[in-house]
């Protein structure tokens, strides 16, 4: 019994010593502080404006307010600090709306696709054989297809709505964490301890996701975050060639839109909110770099 108390005493210690070691490892690298500060910042306005609305001062905080009786885009000023786009909205309060559907729709898409995409690299590769031909043959079928051409395909399938294209991005961005599940569950599959686990009779199950899944997560994780970055700026894309119909949506790709048609006379409308676009897919970068430095160990042993 004392044996085993001193184990658990034992682990837990390490476990805090490798949590120590991570952050000070993510710590030391400036840019990817400077990446968690901005990202944090996104994080907090999609919180604040998706669970506790009503602590902001917004009448429609899930709408844009347009002002048609002063339509025409107005300057930054004391009143409107970003300036005005198309038709008389305020760019500082739809830029706080759109960055929550932004954060939320880029969270909600590419969590699940590396869900879907480790699951099918993980029992592609643990079962092999057939079972791995198949699924990895899919892979690369809809790898090899630009994904923006094919989330559109499937979007005009299901139709122009902002579920359609959820749907779609989710079904087009999996093959890539298949690929790394599959890379790391070869390495895995052949180790001691999990020759221990099947002789032991542990199901199949309980080993691919037990013993092999977590193996696979810290490389997930730094492509996590970055494709965070590459979901808005495609949601942004597609919002703004006018894939998603929706008027008064408060999405930052709609609101370059609207200020298209101004790019001579009143820049602002589209720079600002590109600008947001862009610093979102800048932090998660910097992010993803401290993240890959946490998990590359010749950067851990020089600390």
């Amino acid at each position: 019994m004392k044996k085993k108390m001193s184990n658990k005493n034992e682990v837990k210690p390490d476990r805090w010593r490798e949590l120590r070691l991570s952050l000070q490892v993510f710590f030391s690298n400036k840019a990817a502080v400077a990446g968690l500060i901005i990202f944090l910042f996104y994080f907090f306005d999609a919180l604040i404006l998706q669970f506790f609305p009503q602590i902001m001062p917004f009448k429609h905080p899930y709408l844009l307010t347009p002002n048609y009786a002063n339509p025409i885009p107005q300057a930054p000023s004391w009143k409107h600090p970003f300036g005005t786009t198309y038709p008389g909205i305020d760019l500082l309060r739809a830029v706080i709306k759109s960055i929550r559907l932004d954060f939320w729709l880029s969270l909600e898409i590419v969590i699940p696709g590396a869900i879907i995409g480790l699951v099918i690299g993980i029992i592609a590769t643990y079962f092999g054989g057939w079972v791995d031909e198949v699924l990895m043959r899919i892979t690369d079928i809809v790898f090899s297809i630009p994904y923006l051409v094919l989330a559109i395909a499937i979007g005009y399938v299901l139709g122009r709505t902002l579920n359609s294209m959820m749907i779609a991005l989710i079904l087009v961005w999996w093959p890539l964490y298949a690929r790394y599940a599959r890379s790391v569950t070869l390495q895995t599959k052949e180790l001691t301890f999990i020759e221990a686990a099947r002789a032991s009779g542990t199901s199949n199950f309980k080993i691919m996701f037990k013993h092999i899944l977590p193996n696979s997560l810290p490389p997930v994780f730094v492509q996590i975050s970055l494709d965070l970055g590459t979901i808005m700026l495609t949601i942004s894309a597609l919002a703004f060639i006018g894939f998603l119909p929706a008027a008064n949506l408060p999405e930052l790709g709609y609101l370059t839109s609207l200020g298209y048609e101004y790019i001579q006379t009143a820049p602002w409308a589209m720079i600002i909110p590109g600008l947001f676009i862009v610093l979102f897919a800048l932090a998660v970068n910097l992010m993803g770099d401290g993240f890959r430095d946490v998990i590359d160990p010749r950067r851990r042993s020089e600390l």
